[in-house]
């Protein structure tokens, strides 16, 4: 398992922990693999500076309703550098992305019913 245990640590490299996630998908090798092979294509990707990454993070974790992994990229965000008004405004985009997909999902259904 010296891949497994190569990619496990390279993981709490960069998180400083372990998440949950990979911990789960360390049962499913293969899984993992593919998981983490994603993950590092993504982030060793230079269109964005890294630090840029994790804020997109914040704001995701926070659209979708995340604690765990809006906990874990804060975290990474920090470590990279970004400032708390950086990361308060990556929270306040995600919250609003989030409210603007509810409301344009229900006052489509408002106007559908005639209402």
């Amino acid at each position: 398992m010296k891949v497994l245990d190569e990619i496990l640590e390279k993981i709490e490299e960069f998180f400083g922990f372990i998440p949950e996630i990979f911990k789960v998908l360390g049962d499913e090798p293969q899984i993992l693999r593919a998981y983490y092979d994603k993950m590092e294509s993504i982030l060793s990707n230079d269109a964005l500076p890294l630090v840029t990454k994790e804020l997109i993070g914040v704001g995701a974790a926070v659209a979708l309703g995340s604690e765990h992994c809006l906990q874990t990229h804060i975290k990474v965000a920090r470590r990279l550098g970004a400032s708390k008004d950086e990361i308060l405004l990556a929270i306040l985009i995600g919250a609003s992305m989030a409210e603007s997909t509810a409301l344009s999902k229900s006052l489509r259904i408002f106007k559908e019913e005639n209402l």
